[in-house]
């Protein structure tokens, strides 16, 4: 583990997360990480060190927070294991990387609807083999926005610099990594703080996809939160459902019917927390923007996550 890079990214995200404070001292034990060029294992171990300072204080028991780091990095990669049966696999037999004309594209085919658009562009294919050949005869830009135009997800695999060259690389340059502001005053909550299950009693709405958010409210429901999963019908992640939903319940809801959005009304005003991550103005199209939220549940803690940032095309 890069220790320079972790104190900087530990750094990084306790300001963003608590504003000017000093960050306090973690200590990292068993410091083995992940080969990767991306800091995977420093973001696992950080992030889990950040919840669990939060947790710490919470709790009124400011101590000095440890983390280990080779637990965190296998905490990332998953978090069980059946033991009768082989795990389900991951990924779709389609997806993944493709050379293509002018370098690699990344086509994702997990979600049925997602590998139905890639045929629509593509055509159907049974073995990577007999799709490679196809994509190998594209310009990766034009396959990228003819397989996003068709309702599908793929992305040109493009260096450092050319992202930073990118409308929406030069978009998510400009904002911050976490945003934050206040809500108006709302009554005192009266949950327990049980030390083993401090969040016991505690109401929140997961309205997320794969796999921050999901996480994020699978760790919530860790602590004793009462977590209800809310999918359209007909929605499924097959391959990580196992380990995403653990501790939370699950229902399906239409919400973009009358019905379906009276009913999720309804389960705002008796949540505490909300964690969504719709596109940036899914929710506001259903008029249930920012301002109704807050108007429907005073104090609701309002987690919103967006992979791409907020603005640019």
């Amino acid at each position: 583990m890069d220790s320079q890079r972790t104190a900087a990214l530990w750094q990084q995200l306790w300001q963003g997360l608590r504003g000017a404070e000093h960050a306090p001292t973690i200590h990292f034990i068993q410091t083995d990480s992940f080969p990767s060029a991306f800091a995977v294992s420093e973001l696992a171990a950080t992030s889990i060190g950040l919840a669990s300072q939060a947790l710490s204080d919470l709790l009124g028991r400011p101590a000095p927070v440890s983390v280990n780091v080779r637990l965190a990095s296998r905490w990332f990669q998953h978090s069980l294991t059946p033991l009768n049966r082989p795990p389900a696999a991951q990924w779709d037999a389609l997806a993944g990387d493709y050379p293509c004309e002018d370098g690699w594209i990344r086509l994702h085919t997990n979600a049925p609807h997602h590998r139905a658009a890639m045929a629509r562009v593509l055509g159907e294919h049974a073995e990577r083999s007999s799709l490679a050949a196809v994509v190998a005869r594209w310009q990766g830009h034009a396959l990228e926005q003819a397989v996003v135009d068709a309702g599908g997800c793929a992305a040109w695999m493009r260096s450092s610099q050319q992202w930073q060259q990118h409308a929406q690389g030069l978009a998510v340059s400009e904002e911050a990594l976490i945003a934050q502001r206040a809500t108006g005053e709302a009554p005192t909550p009266g949950w327990a703080l049980l030390p083993a299950r401090p969040l016991l009693g505690v109401r929140v709405l997961d309205l997320t996809r794969i796999i921050a958010g999901p996480v994020a409210t699978r760790f919530l429901a860790s602590l004793g939160a009462q977590v209800l999963r809310i999918d359209p019908p007909g929605w499924r992640e097959p391959t990580l459902e196992e380990e995403i939903n653990c501790g939370k319940r699950c229902t399906q809801l239409d919400i973009k019917t009358r019905a379906g959005r009276d009913r999720l009304i309804t389960l705002l005003q008796h949540a505490d927390v909300l964690v969504h991550g719709y596109r940036a103005d899914a929710l506001e199209k259903l008029g249930l923007d920012a301002e109704s939220r807050q108007r429907l549940a005073p104090g609701l803690v309002d987690v919103s996550l967006n992979a791409w940032g907020w603005h640019g095309p």
